[in-house]
């Protein structure tokens, strides 16, 4: 890892977040304005996905996004050294109770969430979770080793166990002394040529990651959709809502067309919190 970097990074987590979102505050027009960080992709992919709101209403959605952006760098960063007394202020957690009444009874969960809000932070989760169950967050490597390695860092502060996607399968389905629950970004950009299993999520054509319910059908899981909402700046509530497939029956993957379906109206209700700055579609 490039000392140097970590010890940067490291000095201004220490730093109060009411210090670091006015770092956020100066960064944001920067990022917006200056550099026009990935300006186009994100109107893009706006436009194309709201086709019925105008360009004044797509520019509000816009600023919004590179103002949640600036806050999501920053909030990022303070996880190396925020305290767990201030997390749970932070990040409220309801309907976890479900998730542990599986676990209980031996199950395994599913967890699937999105790029939306705060997803660093929803690793908060794992304290409410019964003790004896095995926790794993699956996690897409990234090429830079040197961000790899602080991403790990910041991410192996709770129970969890870090587990790269190409080794997840191997490692939950040789788990059968145990129940376990795994988390799964489930929006991740994918597309597979002649792949049957898309849906139509935001007004486009989407190829979605199959792997989480393939692995989930094996071991008989639950499925559980978390809906993270902003409450204001720098608090949140994180919701779990049971997953059920009754509506689904007849098609692939019903756990997960159901969970971009819940997905889509979370985003369709405050658009700007989700991470458009990706070329999501082809």
């Amino acid at each position: 890892m490039n000392k140097f970097l970590f010890i940067l990074l490291d000095a201004l987590a220490r730093l109060p977040l009411g210090i670091l979102y006015l770092f956020s505050d100066f960064i944001t027009p920067v990022l917006y304005h200056i550099v026009k960080y990935r300006r186009k992709v994100v109107r893009d992919n706006l436009i194309s996905s709201f086709p019925n709101k105008n360009l004044t209403e797509i520019k509000k959605i816009e600023r919004c996004y590179y103002r949640y952006l600036g806050d999501q760098i920053v909030e990022t960063l303070k996880l190396l050294h925020i305290s767990d007394k201030e997390l749970i202020k932070r990040v409220k957690v309801t309907n976890y109770q479900s998730v542990n009444t599986a676990l209980v009874a031996g199950k395994n969960a599913v967890l699937l969430m999105g790029h939306y809000n705060n997803w660093e932070w929803a690793q908060e989760i794992t304290r409410y979770f019964v003790p004896e169950a095995f926790m794993a967050s699956i996690y897409h490597p990234l090429d830079n080793k040197d961000w790899d390695e602080i991403f790990k860092k910041l991410r192996s502060r709770w129970q969890a166990h870090i587990v790269p996607m190409n080794k997840a399968p191997r490692v939950l389905l040789n788990k059968q002394n145990m129940p376990w629950v795994c988390g799964f970004i489930a929006d991740a950009y994918t597309w597979h040529k002649n792949d049957n299993n898309w849906i139509e999520f935001l007004n486009h054509k989407t190829w979605f990651i199959y792997g989480p319910e393939e692995i989930g059908a094996k071991v008989g899981a639950d499925y559980f959709y978390l809906e993270m909402n902003r409450i204001k700046r720098g608090y949140y509530n994180i919701i779990f809502h049971p997953i059920a497939s009754a509506e689904e029956q007849g098609e692939s993957y019903p756990h997960l067309r159901l969970f971009w379906k819940e997905f889509e109206a979370t985003i369709q209700r405050n658009p700007a919190y989700w991470l458009w700055s990706h070329k999501r579609w082809k």
